[in-house]
């Protein structure tokens, strides 16, 4: 019924808690300094927002290889949001500058109203990450450009964000090229 533990002698009962709590204690310290990345709780209520800050580069897709020093870039630079509501989207906004790194031709994107084509939930996993595939509207200087976008938006871990807007609804006019940015906050409501 008793058993020794270090220079105690515990019942056998009070051996598995002491151990059980040992265990708890490392794995919270060992969790605190081996991933410093946020824990969620899966959830279908959040609101995320960041800055977008992209390079796209101007050449196709298809190309294999880039000339860095000839190659035209676009400099994205902005900011997002995107709130759900009990797993649907309850607002989604994009606006950024974009520009040639030349100054010329400047112009705004604002990407909005997105919209989800199935009944899933939206659901935020545990580790902050998530991807909605949808349609959107695309402005260009606050005028429409182009509607109905199939667009993919992906949050990984709490910290980036990529928007994939399709290529043939734009006209090509972001190159194929994902528009990155990071999440600044990610807060999770019941």
């Amino acid at each position: 019924m008793f058993s020794e533990f270090g220079s105690l002698i515990l019942p056998n009962y009070e051996k598995s808690i002491a151990l059980l709590a040992l265990l708890f204690a490392v794995s919270l310290v060992s969790f605190y300094f081996v991933n410093d990345s946020k824990v969620f709780a899966a959830t279908e209520t959040f609101s995320a927002d960041g800055q977008i800050s992209s390079l796209v580069l101007g050449m196709p897709p298809s190309k294999n290889t880039v000339n860095m020093s000839s190659v035209e870039k676009f400099i994205l630079s902005g900011n997002w949001k995107l709130v759900t509501d009990k797993g649907k989207i309850a607002n989604f906004t994009s606006e950024f500058y974009t520009g040639p790194v030349n100054g010329a031709n400047n112009h705004t994107h604002q990407v909005t109203n997105l919209r989800v084509e199935d009944d899933r939930p939206i659901l935020l996993s545990t580790d902050g990450s998530i991807q909605i595939s949808g349609l959107t509207d695309v402005k260009t200087n606050g005028k429409s450009a182009w509607n109905d976008v199939p667009t993919t938006i992906s949050i990984s871990k709490g910290r980036t964000i990529s928007i994939n807007i399709a290529d043939n609804g734009t006209q090509r006019h972001f190159m194929g090229q994902p528009i990155y940015g990071i999440v600044k906050d990610l807060k999770t409501h019941q």
